[in-house]
């Protein structure tokens, strides 16, 4: 069976310019069966179908992107089911040029065959949080923090609804997250936030426990509960505004 690679040319500058150079070099030079994504975390959501399809294959399949249990939690989001039996990673984040090519030269060892690329928004960062259930307890602090609707909890399990809410570069909810469930594959600073498979249980709590004083102070409900009125007022003023909207839109529409 034929081999391929899956590679997200990451458009968060998560991965340096000269990993991504090699990378690319070894590709078009030895013309091997590769999918090259602009960028995974933005065609998770805009487009999903296609996600799923690249990645439902049954052939083994290398997969180089950033750190392997935040890939597996954006495919996770996006609907992909696998059991990764066929599927190795390669962090392009956490390892070296020699390395990276040293691991790509032992793998492409099958004919040639043609290369395809998908690209996602270019106008859209991609920041956005996936979540780890084998550690969410579904506590909906997140959901209650945020102002911009990117959480829901429905039927006792949060889920993100609406990640192009989210503000760029601002992981607050996963800085208060107590149980380090929520990841942004695109958080720069490393550590559990932007979804090492390693986690150094008792420095995030340390971390969490401090963040929490910083971000939302002594009383922690009662901050929540505010951030929580905050944010439906702010849903009752969008929605306000574009009834506004479309009532003067009706109105420009009508007959003279």
């Amino acid at each position: 069976m034929s081999k391929k690679i899956i590679y997200c040319n990451c458009g968060g500058d998560i991965i340096g310019d000269k990993i991504k150079e090699t990378v690319n070099n070894f590709l078009y030079t030895e013309k091997v069966d590769a999918v090259q994504l602009s960028d995974l975390c933005g065609l998770c959501v805009s487009e999903k179908k296609d996600i799923q399809k690249i990645f439902s294959s049954s052939q083994p399949t290398l997969i180089l992107a950033c750190h392997p249990r935040a890939v597996k939690k954006l495919l996770d989001f996006v609907g992909v089911k696998s059991n990764y039996e066929n599927i190795s990673f390669l962090n392009l984040r956490d390892t070296n040029e020699t390395e990276i090519l040293s691991s790509l030269k032992s793998y492409c060892n099958e004919e040639p065959t043609i290369q395809t690329e998908h690209f996602s928004e270019k106008e859209w960062p991609s920041w956005y949080p996936v979540l780890d259930y084998s550690r969410c307890t579904a506590c909906g602090q997140c959901s209650d923090f945020c102002l911009f609707g990117v959480y829901e909890k429905v039927d006792g399990k949060v889920k993100v609804v609406n990640p192009k809410g989210c503000k760029n570069n601002c992981p607050a909810c996963a800085r208060i997250c107590p149980e380090t469930a929520i990841i942004f594959p695109k958080y720069k600073q490393g550590g559990a936030i932007s979804g090492t498979d390693s986690i150094d249980e008792v420095a995030e709590h340390q971390r969490q426990s401090q963040d929490l004083k910083t971000i939302l102070g002594s009383d922690i409900y009662k901050a929540l509960e505010m951030r929580k009125a905050k944010r439906q007022s702010i849903i009752k003023a969008d929605a306000m505004q574009k009834a506004i909207e479309e009532r003067d839109k009706a109105k420009g529409n009508e007959p003279i």
